[in-house]
């Protein structure tokens, strides 16, 4: 059999990853560059351009071995039909930008574009911690905080390709301002990005002793016993588990993942966020329904393996 080779990538706030895999899921190449700054519509296709011209000439092939062109998955309010990507708030485009066009013309095969926590939540039901479940809730607190959705077995999109933005429910918290362009949501309070702002906000400086309040600076603080770092922390995780618990009373998932960097290994962090889910969901949804919470298990890679279940037709649309 032809070797075919499927190109899939995930341009996010702050990195954007490029995996070839072959027609038996095994990764050929794979790379991670830095999200440029600024992070321009033109600058970004041109990265992609360049990282996908070096995966080619680094196993010597040509264009015409990529099996149904390229993936693209990307933080931002995509929609997927028109390939267009109408805000992306941790890209900071606030218009509507055409990406697909722009990449296609730029690469010269066909383009597929999907919004990246629709896509790893894909890759979690395919390939990761929720294989086997037909209702799945995925969402990823990082930088922001996205969500995708798999209800009834089918990736769940909306009627333009909006759903699933978890980190934009609200109200939580007075008075704060999020990238998106609304007020007090809950990616404005609770994010990687939230946790710092609130820690500078409460000491009133970006830096203590020459050190940048950074959201490893909180942690670190709240480790240490420090009482005010150690709050910014319990608000997180209760709102975090409050705005999930909505989505259980809401949707009945048996599974939610949850992944991104603010959670990665904190066993204790993913745990009482749990506990928040099964106080304020509705009981049924939590004591009948066999609900279980887990940590992403394809970390940072899971998007890219949601457009492989893509290009490979395994989805069910």
């Amino acid at each position: 059999m032809k070797k075919e080779f499927y190109c899939a990538v995930d341009i996010g706030g702050t990195k954007i990853l490029l995996f070839l895999i072959d027609n038996n899921g095994q990764v050929v190449f794979r790379e991670k560059i830095a999200t440029p700054k600024p992070e321009h519509p033109e600058i970004i296709v041109e990265k992609v351009v360049l990282l996908l011209k070096k995966a080619l000439i680094t196993l010597n092939l040509n264009e015409t071995e990529l099996r149904s062109g390229v993936g693209i998955c990307i933080a931002g309010f995509v929609d997927h039909r028109c390939g267009v990507v109408h805000q992306s708030p941790n890209l900071h485009w606030h218009n509507p930008v055409p990406l697909r066009d722009l990449m296609t013309e730029a690469l010269a095969c066909p383009v597929l574009l999907e919004n990246d926590a629709n896509a790893a939540v894909l890759g979690e039901v395919y390939y990761g911690a929720a294989i086997g479940h037909r209702d799945v809730i995925y969402v990823t607190i990082s930088t922001g905080i996205g969500g995708g959705l798999f209800l009834d077995g089918r990736l769940y999109r909306g009627s333009t390709g909006f759903a699933g933005e978890i980190g934009h429910i609200k109200p939580f918290g007075k008075d704060r301002t999020c990238q998106c362009g609304g007020c007090d949501c809950l990616e404005a309070w609770t994010s990687g990005s939230a946790i710092a702002r609130s820690a500078a906000s409460l000491w009133e400086s970006a830096e203590i002793n020459g050190q940048k309040i950074t959201t490893s600076w909180v942690f670190e603080q709240a480790r240490a016993g420090n009482t005010r770092a150690a709050a910014i922390i319990e608000h997180a995780i209760e709102n975090t588990g409050k705005g999930l618990a909505n989505l259980v009373t809401l949707l009945n998932p048996s599974c939610i993942v949850i992944g991104g960097g603010v959670v990665a290994g904190q066993s204790d962090y993913l745990k009482q966020i749990g506990e928040w889910i099964r106080i304020e969901a509705i009981r049924p949804s939590v004591e009948i329904t066999p609900l279980i919470i887990v940590p992403a298990k394809l970390e940072p890679e899971a998007g890219i393996w949601g457009i492989y279940a893509i290009m490979t037709e395994q989805v069910v649309e």
